[in-house]
């Protein structure tokens, strides 16, 4: 799990929270994320994307550098999103370990 955490916590200093309400976040991103996700295989991130029954819908907008992400609030709850794309990595990490460990007593992974 922490190896998912790690990669998590380092994609959250390419995006910060444009809007959020329960079950519905807007990031918005860097231009400097396209680098580092060239690394990855886009085929790898929907398929990961798409495995977590939790993310129920997210939409990629380059014109306007966001993404959408629609989550099942019942599944991961909205303040831990708050605290993932907050100032403090402190925060940030429970938040990650907090939303893998749900996933994972689901079987969300």
């Amino acid at each position: 799990m922490k190896q998912y955490v790690d990669k998590a916590l380092k994609l959250r200093k390419w995006v910060k929270v444009g809007h959020h309400i329960p079950g519905r976040v807007r990031l918005k991103y860097k231009l400097g994320i396209v680098a580092h996700l060239a690394s990855y295989r886009s085929d790898d991130i929907e398929n990961a994307l798409a495995s977590i029954p939790a993310f129920k819908n997210y939409k990629l907008n380059s014109a306007t550098g966001s993404i959408v992400i629609e989550y099942d609030a019942k599944q991961i709850q909205p303040s831990w999103v708050d605290a993932l794309f907050s100032e403090s990595e402190q925060d940030a990490e429970n938040a990650c370990y907090a939303i893998a460990e749900r996933l994972n007593s689901n079987g969300d992974h």
